[in-house]
């Protein structure tokens, strides 16, 4: 007679948690297992969204080596994957922490410094590609520029200061 309300009370939990991870931001499927592991053994939103952009530098200078050797499909997959990492821990800061402002603005910052950080090396290496490779990887890194200024707008004016057709 106890473990009905104990099934049930189970299977509550079991549907929510698969119901919440369904809706979760998923990590780019180009990742090794290392980088991965490294990204979710990170338990805190903060500290996880610093692993994924820890990750997404190393694949930002990977990228800039590449194309400095001619080769560009390689470097275009990397930058493909950088794109991936940036839009992945943007919507997992903005869906993880919407309710904690503070934490949220640590994260929005962190992602909008990384891509500020990493943005000569994005032209120095779309400079590089030759332009079938260039016209693939675009639409990804103008993806990055708008989650800065998407990030930049949140931090300053709680989405109200910059208001531009390419948002």
């Amino acid at each position: 007679m106890l473990s009905k309300p104990i099934a049930i009370l189970l299977l509550g939990f079991v549907l929510s948690y698969a119901q919440q991870s369904s809706v979760d931001p998923a990590l780019p499927e180009t990742l090794t297992e290392i980088e991965k592991q490294m990204i979710l053994k990170e338990r805190g939103p903060k500290s996880h969204v610093e692993a994924a952009l820890k990750v997404s530098e190393a694949r930002v200078a990977n990228a800039l080596r590449l194309a400095q050797e001619n080769q560009y499909k390689a470097a275009a997959l990397e930058l493909d994957v950088f794109s991936s990492l940036v839009v992945y821990a943007d919507a997992y800061a903005r869906k993880t922490l919407s309710h904690q402002t503070k934490d949220r603005n640590h994260c929005l910052k962190r992602i909008e410094q990384t891509i500020f950080k990493q943005t000569r090396n994005l032209e120095a290496v779309m400079r590089d590609l030759p332009v079938e490779s260039r016209e693939v990887i675009e639409p990804q890194i103008s993806e990055v520029k708008k989650i800065r200024l998407r990030a930049i707008n949140d931090l300053l004016g709680s989405g109200q200061v910059i208001n531009s057709s390419n948002e």
